[in-house]
């Protein structure tokens, strides 16, 4: 859930735990650059470090063969180990700016 346009809230899923991603909802799209255009995602964890990273956009029938849709995500699987992935870890991502965001 993103705040006041500056802060993206999000506890994540097993789903987003075993797949190592973060969802972005559909909802909060707007919070972050166009689907595919890279961005700078600054990581804290274990170290600070800076990726390129995009949203991408997967598509989905989990609601039924008569329903395909995309699911939006970040690929988690660059930083994890500075950044890991679990159930219920609570992260917010910060806009610093168009193209620059922070991972805590």
């Amino acid at each position: 859930m993103a705040d006041y346009e500056k802060t993206y809230h999000r506890k994540i899923s097993d789903e987003e735990a075993q797949g190592q991603y973060i969802m972005i909802l559909k909802s909060d799209l707007n919070f972050f650059p166009k689907i595919g255009k890279e961005f700078k995602l600054l990581v804290k964890g274990t170290e600070e470090k800076t990726f390129e990273t995009t949203i991408l956009a997967i598509p989905c029938w989990c609601m039924g063969p008569n329903k395909p849709h995309e699911h939006y995500r970040i690929d988690a699987k660059p930083f994890r180990d500075i950044f890991p992935i679990h159930f219920s870890k609570k992260i917010k991502i910060k806009k610093e700016s168009e193209s620059e965001y922070t991972l805590e």
